[in-house]
């Protein structure tokens, strides 16, 4: 297993990678350049991985870093949870976010491998925050330069579980513009999901402010859409990326292993 071949799912983000049979072992000539690739197109996809186990999908995840167990989803493994939903379980990540923003060490990368699928519907986006940090105009670059934003679990949960969930994960803050630790690039740090204001504004110019980077998240020439296939696997860089999981297919059934990278 020394060659492969990658194929862009769009011009701006997210590649195929073909050629690569992930239930068997993957040595450093092959996962030194998967390594780069993920740095560089942002989100990986793999099709027709339906021999992949846990075990084998746990071991492809180190290549990308250290596991840490994630707390969303079902224990199915010690490295992996299972992402279930249906009538009974209504999907929830159906807004841009960056997994665990509200953490002050955000999951460096994902895996996750579709296992069940509806009939239609349930594809995930992902939005490159490199491109749209490129696309602001210079002076808005300038103001976010020197901003820190405040990213808080609990925006988006009921009230009633607010504050059991603050005390659990107290808002955090980032800098507006992180750069990656391993290219260099500078990104912008804001989502949806979780980020709530920023430090030094006041609430009104902070909600405008943010209202306005929230929307170049949604411009389609900074996404991609993947469309699942039973055996799809998603690999994704958490620092450069956001997604989104569209809940077209409520009330049929979903579920979908992950394993998530410290």
């Amino acid at each position: 297993m020394t060659a492969f071949s990658i194929q862009p799912i769009t011009a701006a983000v997210g590649v195929e990678i073909e050629g690569i049979d992930l239930a068997a072992p993957i040595g450093d000539r092959v996962a030194r350049p998967l390594r780069q690739a993920l740095h560089r197109h942002g989100v990986l996809i793999f099709r027709d991985q339906n021999a992949m186990t846990r075990r084998h999908q746990a071991d492809f995840a180190r290549i990308f870093g250290d596991i840490v167990r994630s707390p969303l989803g079902l224990i199915a493994d010690p490295d992996v949870v299972e992402i279930v939903h249906d009538e009974t379980r209504p999907p929830t990540e159906n807004i841009w976010h960056v997994d665990h923003s509200f953490s002050p060490a955000p999951p460096r990368a994902a895996v996750l491998c579709a296992i069940e699928l509806p009939t239609a519907g349930g594809d995930t986006l992902f939005a490159d925050m490199r491109i749209v940090w490129r696309r602001l105009p210079e002076a808005v670059q300038t103001v976010l330069r020197g901003l820190e934003a405040v990213h808080d679990i609990a925006k988006c949960a009921p009230a009633t579980c607010a504050a059991e969930l603050r005390a659990a994960a107290p808002p955090t803050r980032h800098p507006v513009m992180k750069v990656h630790p391993a290219t260099g690039e500078e990104i912008l740090f804001v989502n949806e999901a979780y980020t709530t204001g920023f430090d030094g504004l006041d609430e009104k110019d902070g909600a405008t402010l943010l209202g306005y980077l929230l929307d170049q998240i949604r411009i389609p020439e900074v996404q991609c859409r993947l469309r699942w296939h039973p055996g799809t696997v998603a690999v994704w860089d958490n620092r450069s990326m956001q997604h989104y999981a569209t809940s077209d297919y409520f009330p049929q059934r979903r579920v979908m292993d992950r394993v998530t990278i410290a």
